[in-house]
């Protein structure tokens, strides 16, 4: 059990060291290298052959984890939702980490609270719970510079300028940012449409609406550490409704 133990620790730093320097690159560069995940995958390998499933039944929940990961990182890849980075964050970290919590598919004690034991999907569902933080950051950012708000936009329909307020802000000078305007027959209008992640140029004009561009990674990072210190935030919330 000391042995399982300590090769839990193991990956618990090979994916935290995974996402430090993950997280580093796509702030400064919004650009990591394909080495990065070669070489934790490939130090994740490494791990399997010291620490081998220990069973027939765990051995198929581990590659249904990796399996699944691939899978919705893919799909959500696709979709444009998110960028080659996150889905590779999110497949490595798979083989990393593919089961949280369990020891042979039984549920270790002192552990957080979580609906299953896919670590991989525990780490994403959190990083999408907390990246809506950014809706409350928009609304007092907005709020602060309420005066000229929609200056230029006042004939949009209050749907839309509510909708703006919560996913962006105006910036006067935008950075690492994607437009959620245009300029329609020399007339300003709002633009929701869904961009793809991996594809979508930076807005450089100035006094635009936008939507920040803050790495998903970022949020994957912070979805793990809730995985660690925390648990499954979906599972606290419904838990806590329950009770």
């Amino acid at each position: 059990m000391q042995a399982v133990a300590d090769f839990d620790l193991v990956r618990m730093a090979l994916a935290l060291a995974m996402f430090g320097c993950a997280c580093y690159f796509d702030l400064k560069k919004r650009s990591v290298s394909d080495f990065l995940w070669i070489g934790f995958a490939s130090a994740a390998g490494i791990v399997y052959v010291f620490d081998f499933p220990s069973s027939y039944g765990e051995g198929i929940m581990t590659a249904f984890s990796i399996g699944l990961a691939a899978a919705v990182s893919y799909g959500i890849y696709r979709s444009g939702l998110f960028g080659g980075a996150d889905m590779l964050a999110i497949i490595t970290f798979s083989a990393i980490m593919p089961l949280y919590g369990y020891s042979s598919l039984i549920r270790l004690e002192g552990t957080p609270p979580s609906f299953h034991p896919f670590a991989p999907l525990i780490v994403l569902t959190n990083a999408v719970v907390l990246s809506l933080v950014q809706v409350f950051w928009n609304l007092l950012r907005n709020f602060a510079r309420k005066d000229r708000l929609f200056e230029g936009l006042q004939h949009e329909p209050a749907s839309k300028k509510i909708l703006a307020v919560m996913i962006g802000q105006r910036s006067e000078n935008p950075k690492f940012a994607f437009p959620i305007e245009r300029v329609v027959n020399g007339k300003r209008e709002f633009d929701f449409a869904l961009k793809p992640a991996e594809t979508a140029e930076y807005e450089t004009r100035k006094d635009v609406w936008v939507t920040s561009a803050t790495p998903f990674l970022v949020f994957i990072a912070a979805g793990y550490a809730m995985m660690i210190l925390g648990g499954d935030i979906l599972a606290i919330i419904f838990g806590s409704l329950a009770n």
